[in-house]
């Protein structure tokens, strides 16, 4: 397989799997890990075991994403990595947060940012380019349950869970640390994968992480 031939397949691979992920990713986390997020504990609503429960209206979510993809071909060491920052607009919908589960209506939102993508030969960078990221997440509804561990950490289970940074549906639990800005609940979550396809017949490491917030305000 020529080097050009291949360097163009990477790209469509780790723009097509990037986008394909984002359009799915609902999850979202703060970078400070510490209780209080950005805005601390002001207000005083995460003073108590059931202050989250109650009726909120979905605000917005924060991202920082990271993917890349991987090959070896024709002796040569290819390698993609695409990193994009967004807020969401157009955001819609309402959560009922109960002693058990997360009930949402109508939830939706909107990006529109721009995504940088890295080409590296043999380690030496090669391309440098930024490309139109839009998406947008169609309105959708549903029950997840979740387990409170304690003041300021859950496991969800099902949609609200969030799909990782592949768009699988995790099986399982996942973690999230809360946090509060004033009347604002902040939902933490990191989410990463690394998994191996067959492009054209070669084999590619990809690799993805998400890291943000989801935002609730309290009605």
């Amino acid at each position: 397989m020529k080097i050009q031939g291949t360097l163009k397949l990477l790209l469509i691979s780790c723009v097509v799997i990037f986008l394909a992920s984002c359009q799915k990713e609902i999850s979202i986390e703060l970078g400070n890990q510490g209780n209080g997020g950005t805005g601390g504990n002001g207000g005083g609503a995460g003073g108590s075991n059931n202050s989250i429960i109650g009726n909120w209206n979905f605000v917005g979510m924060e991202a920082h994403t990271s993917s890349s993809v991987s090959i070896t071909a024709a002796g040569e060491q290819l390698k993609t990595i695409t990193t994009s920052d967004y807020i969401t607009e157009n955001n819609a919908g309402t959560v009922q947060i109960t002693a058990s589960q997360f009930i949402t209506n109508g939830m939706a939102y909107s990006i529109d940012t721009t995504m940088n993508v890295k080409t590296y030969i043999n380690g030496v960078l090669f391309d440098d380019m930024d490309m139109p990221f839009v998406a947008s997440a169609p309105s959708s509804s549903g029950t997840s349950p979740y387990t409170r561990i304690n003041n300021d950490s859950l496991t969800v289970t099902g949609a609200f869970g969030v799909p990782d940074p592949s768009g699988s549906i995790p099986t399982g639990p996942v973690g999230i640390r809360l946090g509060w800005s004033g009347d604002t609940l902040l939902l933490k979550v990191s989410s990463s994968f690394t998994q191996t396809v067959i492009q054209g017949g070669v084999p590619a490491t990809v690799t993805g992480s998400v890291i943000g917030i989801t935002k609730l305000k309290r009605q």
